[in-house]
């Protein structure tokens, strides 16, 4: 992909060229550098967003140019189903129960199956024994609605000891509270609108910003965009541990900030943000501080207690915690639709919920995004946790790490294409490899086609990921073996790393404005849920 804007007249060019030297003029005398690459990454976006508008027509090349890429992905991973109808009506007479259910398995045969163990992300798959009672309990509370505590006395008893099983796991005192949500996002979105709304009342703060690593969980920037905060990106890491800039990171601290923020671990690449001195940071400069467990809260936990390394204590141990999001449907091997924000103290987590008493229909109150919630997931998670128990996590933990282990010795012992593991400690399931000599993502790819591995491609820097579940223990061997081959293959054959993934993930890396790339994946979003 190669976008390119054409613009003929001169007077645009002129007037572009003319705004673009008063800015840099501007900026290189009122900004250091990091400061003034951002403000002139915003420049040129809000000039492309500008002359996009009022000149439309100067960009009907990178439209065309867009929708044919995006055309092509689409009819690249969405085929049709062969010997499968369209159903986009309501039938006029409803369908037999069998009919029904033939038409699912046909669409579901066609999904990979997470128990095969060749997926490295989204699903967390345990044993029968373990699903068969977390869905039992699914099934008996699916059609009861956590909208209402008042309403179904159970749904309530079980949120709240939910919470308290995690609040306990993660060290927090007698103060602490918290609430269940519906997975890592919405626990993110809560945390950052309570602090938006804490910061205003109590500091005055109307242009609130959020300081966190570049490697922070993109749900950060979606609440920022839905609740008008600013993010503060760390940028620079260690050049050989990949851990965040303590330096660059006090140095985006400042009296609009209301919020710090870490990870334990961050996902893209499996390593603990220094949390202890990031809470050094927020004592200093008295700022909340939340740690994003989403990965590693039903994890970490029990990585400690079987002695593995931990880099840092990553819980309510750290005094200036004021807040952890940690997910029950990862780790905690509970249905998808689970995880639990914790706040040291009901301080802090008032600030979550919403009230309004002039509603027609009666007082509202609510403690998240939605209003309606299944029961379903609220037992699921209950049970999860109380099936497993610690000795049952402890087991996967444990069985995990020994594959984590074995799989990252074999790579450093790999001599092919210069492949390597990013960070000098990734602490728990999470590895991520890149390479300075092979195409990363053409490898994924030939892992993919060859081996159906379904490894997950990143950039910045250009990577491949694999979080490690149950289903992964005792790969290591054959996987280490494919992993050789398709290193051998796209080191014989260059032509590999212009197709597929790697051809995608180079054409956005080389896209020369943000925004445009912006419109590159959302037109594919759109056309994805198209027909």
């Amino acid at each position: 992909m190669k976008f390119t804007i054409e613009i003929d007249d001169n007077y645009i060019k002129q007037f572009i060229t003319f705004c673009g030297l008063v800015i840099v003029t501007y900026a290189y005398k009122n900004y250091n550098k990091e400061e003034l690459n951002e403000k002139l990454n915003n420049a040129k976006t809000s000039f492309y967003k500008i002359a996009k508008r009022y000149f439309p027509s100067k960009f009907k090349s990178i439209e065309k140019e867009i929708n044919d890429e995006v055309t092509a992905i689409i009819a690249e991973n969405f085929p049709p189903m062969e010997g499968v109808e369209n159903q986009y009506e309501i039938p006029k007479i409803g369908k037999d129960t069998q009919t029904i259910l033939n038409h699912l398995q046909k669409i579901h045969d066609k999904d990979i199956n997470p128990d095969d163990g060749k997926l490295f992300a989204y699903c967390y798959p345990t044993n029968k024994k373990h699903e068969d009672v977390v869905l039992k309990s699914y099934e008996m509370f699916v059609h009861l609605n956590a909208l209402n505590p008042l309403a179904f006395q159970s749904l309530r008893r079980m949120e709240v000891e939910v919470v308290q099983m995690a609040i306990k796991m993660l060290n927090g005192g007698n103060e602490a509270r918290g609430t269940m949500t519906t997975g890592g996002t919405e626990s993110i979105l809560m945390a950052m609108k309570a602090y938006r709304d804490r910061g205003y009342e109590v500091d005055g703060i109307r242009e609130p910003e959020v300081v966190l690593p570049i490697s922070a969980h993109p749900a950060f920037e979606k609440a920022a965009k839905y609740f008008g905060i600013k993010t503060k990106y760390v940028q620079s890491v260690d050049s050989v541990s990949d851990l965040v800039d303590l330096k660059e990171y006090e140095s985006k601290i400042n009296k609009n900030t209301i919020l710090l923020v870490a990870s334990a671990p961050q996902y893209p690449h499996g390593l603990m943000d220094p949390i202890e001195s990031i809470g050094k940071l927020a004592e200093k400069y008295r700022k909340p501080f939340h740690v994003d467990a989403c990965i590693g809260g039903f994890f970490l936990p029990w990585l400690e207690k079987l002695g593995y390394p931990i880099p840092c204590k990553f819980d309510f141990r750290v005094p200036s915690v004021t807040s952890i999001s940690a997910d029950i449907h990862k780790y905690g091997y509970a249905t998808k639709g689970s995880s639990v924000l914790l706040f040291s103290s009901n301080e802090y987590r008032k600030y979550q919920f919403i009230a309004y008493t002039q509603w027609p229909g009666g007082l509202f109150v609510s403690p998240s995004m939605l209003g309606t919630r299944s029961g379903g997931n609220i037992a699921a998670a209950w049970s999860s946790l109380v099936s497993m128990g610690e000795n049952g996590f402890m087991e996967y933990v444990d069985k995990i790490m020994k594959t984590s282990i074995a799989i990252q010795k074999g790579i450093v012992s790999l001599p092919l294409g210069n492949v390597e593991i990013i960070g000098s400690n990734p602490v728990m399931s999470i590895i991520s490899l890149r390479s300075k000599v092979v195409n990363i993502h053409a490898v994924a790819d030939s892992m993919e086609k060859h081996f159906s591995w379904k490894l997950e491609r990143q950039h910045r820097p250009n990577s491949i990921h694999m979080t490690l579940t149950p289903s992964h223990i005792g790969i290591e061997k054959i996987f280490l073996e494919n992993l050789k081959f398709s290193i051998q293959e796209v080191m014989a054959d260059p032509n590999l790393s212009k197709k597929g993934s790697a051809a995608m993930y180079n054409g956005i890396n080389n896209i020369p404005l943000t925004a445009i790339a912006d419109d590159f994946l959302i037109e594919f979003l759109s056309k994805t849920y198209s027909t």
